[in-house]
Order: C-alpha cells, then sequence, then structure tokens
C-alpha cells in the first residue's frame, strides 16, 4: 500500500512540475512549482501512514551514528565529487552537453533574487529529504526486508530514482552519474542504517553542482592538466579513505521498517 503510494506521489509531482511546460509564466512561479511539486511527492506515502496510524518517526531508520562516521561520508561524498569532476573532463569531448541541458544551465538562475531562494532551498533542502525518504527510507528497507538481500534493496530504488530525474537519463554522462550517485546513496543507507547520511550526501551533491565550489568547471579546463593534478589526488585519497571506513562496517539491519510484506504474510 505504501510503495504504490509512493508512485502516485512521484507522478502527483512530476504532473505539476510538468504544468510548467509550454506556459507563460515567471521563473519565479517555475521554482515555486518546483519546491510544491518536491514537497506533494510526500503527501500520499503521509496518508497512509496517518491511515495505519503510523509515526513518521517510526518509519524513519535512525540507527545511532558517531560523528567520525558523519565526517567520513562529507570526505566521501567531497571525493566522489572531485572524481565526478575529472570524469566529466575525460568524457565531455566525446559527448557534448545537449542544448536542452546547456539552455537549462544558462537560465538557472536568471529569476531574481527571491526564485533563486526557491531553487536552491528545493535542490538542497527539500529533494535530499523527500527523496531520501522516499527512495532509501521507505523502498530500499521494506525491500530488503521483504527480500533479505540488499542488491534488490539497492537495485531498484536506485532504478526508479534514476527514472524520477529522467531528462538526464538522456545525456549518457549525466546518466552514468546519477546512477552511481543513487548506488552510493543506497550503500551509505546499508552500512550506517540512519537515513541522515544519505540525507547529507544528497544534500552536499546538489549544492556542489548550484554553487560550483567543486563541479564547475572554467572554459579553459579542457585536460587533467588544466584541471589539475594536486585535485585529483586529493580527490582520489579522500575518496579511498572514505570508501576504507564504509568498506570495514557490517552491513546496518533496521528491523523496525517493513511496509512491503513478505509473501507468507500476505497469504496470512
Amino acid at each position: 500500500m505504501v510503495a504504490s503510494s509512493m508512485f502516485i506521489g512521484l507522478f502527483v509531482g512530476l504532473s505539476l512540475q510538468s504544468m510548467i511546460s509550454g506556459m507563460e509564466n515567471t521563473a519565479l512561479l517555475d521554482r515555486i512549482i518546483m519546491f510544491l511539486g518536491e514537497v506533494a511527492i510526500l503527501v500520499p506515502p503521509l496518508f497512509i501512514l496517518s491511515q495505519r496510524k503510523v509515526a513518521l518517526i517510526d518509519v524513519l531508520p535512525l540507527q545511532k551514528v558517531s560523528l567520525v562516521t558523519v565526517a567520513m561520508s562529507v570526505l566521501l561524498v567531497a571525493g566522489v565529487i572531485g572524481l565526478v569532476s575529472v570524469f566529466e573532463v575525460i568524457i565531455l569531448p566525446y559527448f557534448p552537453l545537449p542544448e536542452f541541458l546547456q539552455q537549462m544551465d544558462e537560465t538557472l538562475f536568471d529569476g531574481g533574487l527571491l526564485a533563486n531562494v526557491i531553487l536552491i532551498s528545493a535542490a538542497v533542502i527539500v529533494a535530499p529529504f523527500v527523496e531520501e525518504f522516499l527512495f532509501r527510507g521507505l523502498l530500499q528497507q521494506s525491500l530488503f526486508y521483504h527480500y533479505g538481500s540488499v542488491v534488490p534493496a539497492m537495485v531498484i530504488p536506485t532504478i526508479i530514482f534514476a527514472l524520477f530525474h529522467v531528462g538526464y537519463l538522456f545525456y549518457f554522462p549525466a546518466m552514468v552519474e546519477l546512477i552511481a550517485l543513487g548506488l552510493l546513496l543506497a550503500w551509505l543507507m546499508t552500512k550506517t542504517g540512519n537515513i541522515l547520511i544519505p540525507m547529507l550526501t544528497h544534500a552536499l551533491f546538489n549544492f556542489s553542482a548550484f554553487s560550483g565550489l567543486f563541479m564547475s568547471m572554467d572554459e579553459g579546463t579542457s585536460t587533467l592538466a588544466d584541471l589539475g593534478w594536486i585535485w585529483i589526488i586529493v580527490s582520489t585519497v579522500l575518496f579511498i579513505v572514505g570508501w576504507i571506513y564504509f568498506r570495514s562496517m557490517k552491513t546496518a539491519v533496521c528491523d523496525g521498517v517493513y511496509l512491503i510484506p513478505q509473501p507468507h504474510e500476505v497469504d496470512q
């Protein structure tokens, strides 16, 4: 029931966001609809939970994590973001940025201060909370309980996560980055058992994309040498340190999250 409501929520949210297509509107209206579209995704699953008298906090996997784990997640994502920039420098000459993505980048911050604040809030705060709650909170944990395996629990939400950002799937480098991000978020969820870690990771990725602090290149950056060998080495070291740390952790089992019943439970 909750799984089906998640897809209803995705449909409602995407429908709201698509309302701006073909309309004469201001950038502010565009950003408001985008913000509301993200929030609307939560309405159906929250309604189902309320009908079942289940509190939101009871389905959020929130196992205790140390400050070291939080710090390591930040180091890992910093390393991954740096390596993503390396990947882009290598592959972009073979896959030129399509016109629709170029136009999106050029007009992203043309809406004025309020529109930009709404846009960044939606991307850095609302989207990480909503999407991680749905994909890594509800869906991944339910699938793990249902199948008793981390493989379908990680892969299925990652596929749906990618389809949710369908516009980027038409551009190969973006598709690779999107799937890699989904798998990374799923992996961190299985290792920590705390939804706040993938939420933080997701927020950092979105923030880096908007701020350009880590990923954006100037027009003269076309080779690895232009990018800087120190950047490449530091990014690689951060990634390896973070990867080793989380790789050494055991898979976290969240016994309280099981919204998709097992077959024998349905028969009963």
